[in-house]
Order: C-alpha cells, then sequence, then structure tokens
C-alpha cells in the first residue's frame, strides 16, 4: 500500500481548479495512493463522487453576505488546520493543497511537519485582504509547487521547489472526443463556456452576436439557472445567442460547435490555463483567445485558432469570418487543433505530478 494523501480544496463545483483535482486524484487511485480528500459538501461539482476515496466534508460556500462568507471561510481554514493535525503522528503523509486559498492546511503540515505540494492554478489579478493573506502563507510555507503554465510559473518567485505541469483532459475525454469530425455545416455553431463574470467577456460575447446575426451563439455560464436569470433580467439578448447555466455533459454542445471561444479581458483577468480551449482542440474545433497568459501558450496563432485581445471587437470578427470563410484552411486548423491536444497527455501529467509527491 502506498503513501497516504490528504487533499485540500475549499469551494467544489464545476470550474476549472477541482476539474483538475479531480483527474489528479482519479489517477493516483489507479496507483494505489490511500486518498482523503477535504471539500466543501456544499454543492455537487467535478470533485463529487470520486471512487475509492475517503471524503471529509466540510461546510462553505459562497453568499451575497460578504460577513457570513469571511466568517465561513475562516472557519474552513480552522477546520483545515486541526484536520492535519489529526495526522500528527502517522508517517508517510503528504498534505496536498489545491490553489492557494486552503491555506489552513499548508500552516498545519508546517505545524506537523508534514511534505507540502501547493497545487497553484490562479494568480489573483485584483486581490482582497484573504487572497492576500493566503498569498503570504504560500510563499512561506511552499515547499514543492506544481505550477500549470509557464505563465504562471514565472509570476511566482519561490526560495522553494517549482515543476511546470500542464493540465490535461480525462482519457475519457480523449477517447470521445477523437471519434468527432468536424463539418462546417450551417449554421454554423460558436461556443463560450465561462464563469458568469465580466471580466470572462460575457458582455463582449454578447456584442459579437448582435454584429455576427448569421452564426448561432451559444454561452454556458458556471452559474445556477436562477443567477444567470437574474443577471440578464432586463438584458436584450440577441435572438441568435442562448444562454444556459451550469451543464454537467458538455459533449453534446462541443459535438455542435464549429468555433470556441475564450474572451477573457487582459486589462480585468489572465487566464493561467484554459481548460475549454483544451477540451475544443481535443475535438477538432478551432480556437480564438488571448493573447497573453497560459491559455496563450496552448496554441499558434493561425495554426489552431487565432490570439486575439476581446477589447478588440472589430479584430475578432474579422477573425471569426476568416475562420470560416476558407473551408480548407479551416479543416487544416481543426487537423492541427486536435494533434496539439494530445501534448496534453493525462498519462504524463499523472507521472510528473508523482514525482513531485515522491521527491525527496
Amino acid at each position: 500500500m502506498k503513501n497516504r494523501i490528504l487533499f485540500f480544496h475549499l469551494l467544489n463545483d464545476y470550474s476549472g481548479s477541482p476539474h483538475v483535482l479531480s483527474l489528479v486524484i482519479k489517477g493516483l487511485v489507479e496507483k494505489g495512493y490511500r486518498i482523503d480528500l477535504f471539500t466543501s459538501s456544499t454543492s455537487n461539482g467535478f470533485l463529487s463522487n470520486i471512487y475509492g476515496i475517503t471524503y471529509h466534508n466540510i461546510y462553505y460556500r459562497f453568499s451575497k453576505n460578504k460577513i457570513l462568507t469571511f466568517i465561513l471561510f475562516i472557519v474552513a481554514q480552522i477546520s483545515f488546520f486541526f484536520s492535519v493535525i489529526r495526522y500528527f503522528f502517522e508517517k508517510n503523509t503528504l498534505i496536498y493543497v489545491n490553489t492557494i486559498l486552503p491555506f489552513g492546511a499548508a500552516l498545519g503540515a508546517v505545524f506537523a511537519r508534514k511534505k507540502l505540494v501547493y497545487h497553484v492554478h490562479e494568480k489573483p489579478v485584483n486581490s482582497n485582504a484573504l487572497q492576500s493573506i493566503a498569498m503570504r502563507i504560500f510563499r512561506l510555507c511552499a515547499q514543492r509547487t506544481i505550477f500549470v503554465s509557464k505563465y504562471l510559473f514565472d509570476q511566482y518567485q519561490l526560495s522553494s521547489e517549482k515543476y511546470l505541469i500542464y493540465n490535461s483532459l480525462a482519457q475519457e475525454f480523449y477517447s470521445i472526443a477523437e471519434k468527432h469530425s468536424v463539418k462546417l455545416n450551417e449554421p454554423l455553431n460558436i461556443l463560450m463556456i465561462c464563469s458568469l463574470k465580466v471580466y470572462k467577456g460575457i458582455n463582449e460575447f454578447k456584442e459579437l452576436a448582435k454584429y455576427l446575426p448569421q452564426y448561432n451563439f451559444t454561452l454556458i455560464l458556471n452559474s445556477s439557472k436562477n443567477e444567470v436569470l437574474a443577471f440578464y433580467s432586463g438584458t436584450k439578448v440577441p435572438k441568435n445567442m442562448e444562454i444556459l447555466s451550469t451543464q454537467t455533459n458538455l459533449h453534446p454542445f462541443y459535438e455542435k460547435a464549429n468555433l470556441v471561444l475564450n474572451l477573457s479581458r487582459p486589462d480585468l483577468w489572465v487566464e493561467t490555463f484554459g481548460l475549454t480551449a483544451l477540451e475544443a482542440m481535443a475535438y477538432g474545433i478551432p480556437v480564438i483567445v488571448p493573447p497573453v497568459g497560459g491559455i496563450a501558450e496552448i496554441i499558434e496563432s493561425g495554426i489552431q485558432g487565432f490570439k486575439v485581445d476581446s477589447r478588440e471587437l472589430n479584430l475578432l470578427i474579422d477573425r471569426i469570418n476568416q475562420t470560416f470563410g476558407d473551408k480548407h484552411k479551416y479543416m487544416d486548423m481543426s487537423r492541427n487543433a486536435k494533434e496539439k491536444s494530445l501534448f496534453f497527455s493525462y498519462t504524463k501529467m499523472i507521472e510528473e505530478i508523482e514525482n513531485v509527491i515522491n521527491s525527496k
């Protein structure tokens, strides 16, 4: 039996960091590690119902009441700290902190003298007080840190060990996607999947739909139906645009898509990787992404898609029309996208993370 690993993640939802963590956990379970997962019990997400692990639930959720959110956050950190302390006398136990936010577990690891691995997916553009505290503790406590892109790797100056390990997709996802053949048939469908945040470019996506009525636009938001309805209440949405809440199965949407966008605004938010872009590429779908950040490392402009600043609306429109205007060029980009997606190997990701875990 291999060593025990205690994984800590704050909010279990359908965003990128718990998605990646779920793949890491499943890969390490297959390799025989004993896994304990400490995460929120208040919602379903990518970390729910993973076979072969032991769950330890905490109560944490976002609330419109900032004071309540703050209290729940602090209580979660205290819970994480003492969860690690419980294993004080157990040898060969490693603490794995996903994102910088579960800093209570990092403090517990230092106090209990446990090996600590951080898996960092983010660098906040505008840090609040809690993020600043989490960042300071991360810099003080980090022993080994995994970064998901070179952009992110270069953002942090640490005296401790740093590793660059790109994200991947589940092997099952690749298996389904590889059977799909993209067809450039009317009507053409443009897809974007993101959080319900202005900095993700959701307003720019709506503008594109207004100026390009010849295409169908689908926006999938990682939020509840009520949250989506409330946000767009009183807003005129173009007839060629469909807005959906969280979808647990994205395959039907990728199967219909001809182009996938990531319109995150570089002045407000820098993407550190871009899982939806990689998922699209696995399907052979060309992508348009920001020209900066980790997501810009995934593609070569003009080869698998384009890199465009979402604030440049006219250039975006031109690139979309250019993508669909030449069928032969489009099919070349489709093939290139699928080929490039294979570089982000699931097996390679798990092997590299296991090497970090077992490093002396």
